[in-house]
């Protein structure tokens, strides 16, 4: 008789799903929870690819000195962003939703280095049947601050906690169940 061998599943939770915050719950002045991200060049060039982005300034090095841009490959704009999008998320929970984004670019994000992305509650108001909520953002360099901006999210309610906030092109908000 053979036998088949199967291995035993894994169930360990590695990522957990962070916690649902309300709007009912968020204070103007109140930190979100900051992130730091090594920029490895592996994962450097994994944000290339992920955005297809493919200018040597980003991915090789000597393309980046030779143009003058920085002294090594550095994170694009959408990269950096992206950054955000993860510290954003994390805290808002999976019901919330990104509504808009401004930032400024004021240094270099480069490879090897350590980035440190956080917020503060800088606004939280009621528009259009949302519960609207502004991030003011920012990334530090081990040089400096190297970007700032703002995030509007939307948050669900206390009074629907499944809820996810969703708006039309005209801003009209409707709320989808799920």
């Amino acid at each position: 008789m053979e036998t088949t061998f199967y291995p035993a599943v894994d169930n360990t939770v590695r990522w957990p799903i962070p916690p649902q915050v309300y709007f009912e719950q968020v204070k103007e002045g109140d930190d979100i929870p900051a992130v730091d991200f090594n920029l490895t060049y592996q994962r450097m060039i994994m944000f290339v690819g992920a955005t297809r982005n493919f200018p040597g300034l980003h991915h090789n090095e000597r393309v980046a000195q030779k143009r003058g841009a920085a002294p090594g490959i550095f994170l694009q704009n959408n990269s950096c962003l992206m950054l955000w999008e993860r510290v954003v998320s994390d805290w808002m929970g999976i019901y919330g939703r990104v509504r808009a984004a401004t930032f400024r670019i004021t240094d270099f994000h480069l490879a090897g280095e350590i980035i440190h992305v956080g917020g503060k509650i800088q606004k939280r108001w009621q528009e259009n049947g949302l519960n609207l909520v502004e991030l003011a953002m920012e990334s530090k360099t081990p040089r400096r601050v190297g970007m700032t901006g703002t995030v509007t999210v939307a948050l669900p309610s206390l009074k629907y906690p499944t809820t996810t906030p969703r708006w039309d092109r005209e801003g009209k908000a409707t709320v989808i169940c799920q």
